[in-house]
């Protein structure tokens, strides 16, 4: 059970310091690196207006923008 939530830590760890797009709920959208993450997908996102958080309960899709 234990390295099934560790394979988890690993597949989000994947994404820290990537550029995304994130859809949410209620037709919402954010950009930018992610500059930590959790295992609830509670993220950090740095873009132009400065630090954002999303809280991972209100995340649709999270796209990997081409560098």
């Amino acid at each position: 059970m234990n390295q099934d939530k560790d394979n988890v830590n690993k597949m989000f760890k994947q994404f820290k310091n990537k550029y995304v797009t994130v859809d949410l709920r209620g037709n919402y959208q954010s950009e930018g690196k992610i500059i930590a993450i959790d295992n609830y997908l509670n993220i950090i996102l740095e873009n132009e207006n400065g630090l954002e958080t999303v809280k991972g309960g209100n995340i649709i899709f999270i796209s990997v923008k081409e560098e």
